[in-house]
């Protein structure tokens, strides 16, 4: 649709509400409910339709149109098109069509009462650029019968608006504020009170027939001639009805009380009299209905009549209440209640039949009804409080049962006030403690109108727990709601939990029943001690129920103690026999490495060690990460997954890359392994990332001590020929030896003074959970204090063992390196002062160091070998002596790191 239509519709619109605003009489029956509409359709885009609403609306238009086919052709197309609006246009279009009177008056050529001849909106655009306009058109005969029906017992005033209510806070008789919810403004598209809650639409027929709902009678009533003025005491005058009436000092007292006795009779039901009319007015407390009497009433008989208005006017705030809180919108609770009112109305309306009963016997006086209505005049009074402060307040659900619970509280002082509300609240919470009841027993959220304590974000799936770092979905799969009922909010925690365990019982593919759901319900209303016993009953079930199928049927212990055995290398000959076979694969970029490869190699060396007798050996996989060990931690750091206890400065995390400056597989290298539901609740991603962090700490740890060994036998097989005693070799020698204890101190230092004994103790704790809760907060306490006591969450201190790792690489690097090409130049001196001849003299010439110890030494103490390794010793014990330092400045905070620190005294 191209801007110009699009602005056409609009123009359209416009002259439709002005026409109307300005027309006559019958035009303004449908003006309010227009007016209102039009600031939704300006915001068509801001807010969309409920589905069903919407297909309740096409279905109306396909029936009313003559091509259908080609109506559903060019809703689709303008759709794809992008047009912005088009779910609310088609609603218009199908309220009009539903509503008689609106149909009535577009589909009228040309009133006599209309002083300009108003266009009818053209649709065709939105219907179907081939198909006419639908058919309008109904029987001739506007309005109605059912108008001239309402308009016979109610004039309606021309151009009068919706008045909005005040709830009244004094609670003094005389005047109760009030929405007038018209017959005709049912047909709005009802807005839920639940946001994102769709609801099934209200039937016709309720909305069509108000004599069947009460909708008739709080309608907006003409004013009435001020008959306070001054005037003949026998002057005729006209009601709301039209008819031409005495006044009342024209009777005797007698003929004036039974006069209002009659009325009040109709008015104690809502019904409009005589003598007693609905009037509207704008009063201190904002906009307002009341009932008034004929002024010229005796004055005896009128002090005793007004006090039996309030409750005529409370009844019809009840009653209206009671009606329209039973629509689907308003949710169960609200249901609940309208239902509780209409009980209380039934006997009401009982006792008003009684009383006619007796008024046409002839036998009741006004003084008789004061007496028989005074007990209800207090009771009806606390229902229209509670009712007005419920529209006032919006209130559904919890909301609502919190408000009557406020009420009773502060009705503490009247018994039968208090009786009453906490009756109410016995029957509004009905249908709570239903959907707490599933909840409890079985784990289900039956909640239709979101009304329920617990939110369900079923956004959120299981599967996230395996595969996502920051999975939230224990947490935030069901949490609790802002609003909970007062009388369940201390056992909020405990509610929420229970069906929490329950629920993942259910998606294990078992079926449990709670003992306490045999029986019999939790009790409604009133959360008695036995209700909170129950509650901790089937919260006490539900917890070891879970446990012990985690536990038991899917070994939790023996999986962690699997993981254990991996990552943290307890039973490290899988780890040797893998990394001799991988070396070529594992030196090679992460980019050109071959994942398949590894796994094959890892394979074969779980088949070949003591990893073969674990059952889930099988689960273990390789992986190759994108980011070094300092990079993913930064990255944890800068997303506050960690404490800033342990961040340490901000420089010490600016600058999260290698020492060397150079990523290989060797650093990008790490484990994987294979965790279904429900076992992914305790080991998730997040806490598999943590024992991988653990995992490339501890590797990498022992690529270097492997090529300081591999020194270390260059060094031995050195000094077994030749005396290296006083030459650089030697010094090398002393060198590897001191790296060789760092790193063999700090690996004892990580796996028998942290891993180990931390196991232990979650062990210990383990097997003394109560809850799957409590598993999962021991479990990760213990992964959180073995990453800060592996140094893992301490940057200054990490660095520095990088940084004192890259030293020991790059002096394994140089000395692998220069002792060989040493002497291998002495074997090029010595060939090439021979005269070539293949001899056995010249073999042994070529085996150097063997048959020439004299040469050998003076190639050991090549000046430039000396030189570097000279320089390596010095940058060595430098940057170990600023590790020390910092290891005992961090023994304030973690006491540990003081056992480390003099462990490595000996080597600084």
């Amino acid at each position: 649709m191209d801007p110009a239509e699009s602005k056409k519709v609009s123009e359209l619109l416009e002259d439709l509400v002005r026409l109307c605003k300005d027309s006559s009489q019958t035009a303004s029956l449908f003006h309010d409910n227009l007016q209102e509409l039009w600031p939704s359709l300006q915001s068509a885009s801001s807010h969309s339709l409920p589905k069903l609403q919407l297909l309740q609306e096409q279905r109306v238009l396909l029936a009313s149109s003559q091509h259908p086919q080609r109506l559903i052709q060019k809703i689709e197309e303008l759709k794809d098109a992008g047009v912005q609006g088009i779910d609310k246009y088609i609603w218009l279009v199908g309220q009009i069509i539903t509503e008689p009177s609106l149909k009535q008056l577009l589909s009228k050529d040309g009133s006599s009462d209309l002083a300009t001849e108003p266009r009818t909106p053209d649709f065709s655009g939105y219907a179907s650029s081939e198909s006419p306009t639908p058919n309008f058109q109904l029987d001739e005969g506007f309005p109605s019968k059912k108008m001239r029906e309402s308009e016979n017992m109610l004039k309606t005033a021309p151009g009068s608006k919706q008045r909005s209510l005040n709830a009244d806070d004094s609670g003094q008789p005389g005047s109760a504020s009030w929405i007038s919810i018209r017959s005709e403004k049912i047909t709005d598209v009802p807005k839920s009170l639940i946001e994102g809650v769709s609801y099934p639409a209200t039937p016709r027929w309720n909305i069509d027939r108000p004599y069947l709902t009460s909708q008739l009678f709080p309608q907006s009533y003409a004013p009435r001639r001020n008959t306070a003025s001054k005037a003949s005491p026998h002057e005729k005058e006209s009601n709301n009805h039209g008819e031409v009436l005495k006044a009342l000092s024209s009777f005797s007292s007698s003929v004036q009380e039974l006069l209002v006795l009659e009325d009040l009779l109709s008015a104690m039901v809502g019904i409009e009299g005589k003598y007693v009319c609905l009037r509207r007015g704008r009063h201190k407390d904002g906009n307002s209905f009341y009932f008034q009497l004929e002024p010229s009433l005796d004055a005896s008989l009128s002090d005793l009549a007004k006090r039996i208005l309030p409750l005529c006017e409370n009844y019809v705030v009840v009653s209206q209440f009671a009606e329209a809180r039973s629509h689907f919108k308003h949710g169960l609770v609200n249901h609940a209640f309208a239902s509780a009112l209409r009980a209380i109305l039934q006997d009401y309306h009982a006792m008003t039949a009684q009383l006619e009963h007796q008024y046409r016997l002839g036998r009741l006086s006004l003084q008789g009804l004061w007496f028989f209505c005074q007990p209800t005049v207090a009771a009806m009074q606390v229902l229209s409080t509670a009712v007005q402060r419920a529209i006032m307040q919006h209130a559904s659900g919890a909301a609502m049962l919190n408000l009557l619970q406020k009420q009773a509280i502060a009705m503490a002082g009247d018994n039968g006030a208090r009786s009453l509300l906490q009756k109410l609240i016995h029957a509004a919470s009905t249908p709570y403690f239903g959907i707490l009841e599933r909840w409890v027993y079985e784990g289900v959220i039956d909640d239709p109108y979101g009304e329920f304590l617990i939110d369900e974000n079923k956004s959120l799936q299981k599967e996230s727990l395996s595969q996502d770092y920051y999975a939230t979905y224990w947490q935030q799969r069901y949490s609790l709601r802002q609003e909970i009922p007062g009388f369940l909010a201390s056992y909020a925690e405990t509610i929420l939990t229970t069906g929490k365990y329950l629920n993942a019982v259910r998606e294990c593919g078992h079926n449990v029943q709670v003992p306490s759901a045999e029986n019999g319900t939790l009790v409604k209303g009133r959360v008695q001690q036995p209700v909170l016993e129950r509650i901790n009953v089937a919260h006490n079930f539900a917890s070891a129920e879970l446990l012990n199928l985690i536990v038991q049927k899917f070994d939790l212990i023996g999986r962690l103690r699997s993981v254990k055995h991996y990552f943290f290398v307890d039973q490290g000959d899988f780890l040797v026999h893998f990394m001799d076979t991988a070396k070529d694969e594992l030196t090679r970029k992460p980019s050109a490495m071959s994942v398949e490869k590894l796994q094959s190699l890892l394979e074969l060396a779980l088949r070949t060690s003591v990893a073969a007798s674990d059952p889930y050996h099988e689960d273990l996989a390789c992986s190759i990460e994108e980011l070094s060990l300092m990079a993913q931690l930064h990255n944890i750091v800068r997303n506050g997954n960690v404490t800033s206890q342990q961040i340490g400065s901000a420089e010490s995390v600016n600058t999260p890359v290698l020492a060397s400056g150079i990523t290989t597989g060797l650093e990008t290298f790490t484990l994987e392994y294979k965790v279904r539901w429900p076992l992914s609740l305790v080991i998730s991603r997040k806490a598999l990332t943590k024992y991988q962090l653990i995992f490339r700490h501890i590797f990498h740890c022992k690529h270097v001590e492997r090529q300081l060994c591999a020194t270390w036998q260059m060094h031995q097989s050195t000094v077994r020929t030749i005396n290296t005693l006083g030459t650089a070799i030697s010094r090398s020698y002393v060198v590897c030896q001191r790296m060789l204890h760092f790193l063999q101190t700090f690996q004892h230092y990580m796996t028998f003074e942290v891993l180990e004994p931390n196991w232990h103790l979650m062990h210990g704790q383990l097997l003394n959970a109560k809850s799957i809760d409590e598993v999962m907060q021991h479990h990760d306490a213990f992964l959180e204090r073995c990453l800060r006591q592996c140094t893992l969450l301490w940057p200054q201190i990490l660095k520095k063992v990088d940084k004192l790792k890259f030293i020991c690489l790059k002096y394994a690097t140089a000395t692998q390196w220069l002792i060989p090409a040493i002497f291998r130049q002495h074997d090029h001196f010595q060939q090439s002062g021979t005269t070539g001849k293949k001899s056995k003299g010249s073999y042994k010439e070529r085996r150097g160091p063997r048959e020439n110890p004299i040469q050998a030494r003076q190639a050991a103490e090549d000046s430039n070998f000396k030189l570097t390794i000279g320089k390596i010793d010095e940058e060595f014990f430098k940057e170990l002596k600023l590790l020390v330092a910092l290891l005992s400045n961090g023994s304030q905070s973690e006491p540990c790191f003081a056992h480390l620190a003099q462990g490595l005294q000996g080597v600084a």
